[in-house]
């Protein structure tokens, strides 16, 4: 159950690379790990000077994923002055492009090899 307001049901589809590489994307630095449970970045500084620190389950298997990754969704959209919706829309479409990139680099070839060819 969720207790933030603006929760889209495509926050089911958010996965941790999708929310990694959005977060380094936008110049988030992924610190050294405390422990392999948590993804921990520092960002933007804050009024007072200090970098703001993100903390994110590094499994979407862990029980509190979706909760975590809501409310950082919703902290992106106050940090980036802009609706959460459109910011999990972003993290969506990096995690799709993670994905093809990693399916390329698993099958050494490039987009365009898994379409059918025909002789001319």
């Amino acid at each position: 159950m969720s207790n933030n307001g603006w929760v889209d049901p495509r926050i089911q589809s958010v996965g941790v690379a999708g929310m990694r590489s959005y977060l380094i994307s936008r110049g988030w630095q992924l610190q050294p790990q405390a422990g392999q449970d948590l993804l921990v970045f520092g960002g933007p500084v804050d009024d007072d000077g200090e970098p703001i620190v993100q903390v994110l389950p590094s499994s979407e298997r862990m029980r509190d994923f979706r909760m975590r990754a809501e409310e950082l969704i919703a902290a992106l959209s106050i940090f980036e002055d802009r609706p959460a919706s459109d910011v999990l829309t972003d993290i969506l479409r990096v995690g799709v492009e993670e994905q093809a990139i990693a399916g390329t680099e698993k099958n050494g070839s490039n987009a365009f090899s898994t379409l059918p060819t025909r002789d001319v």
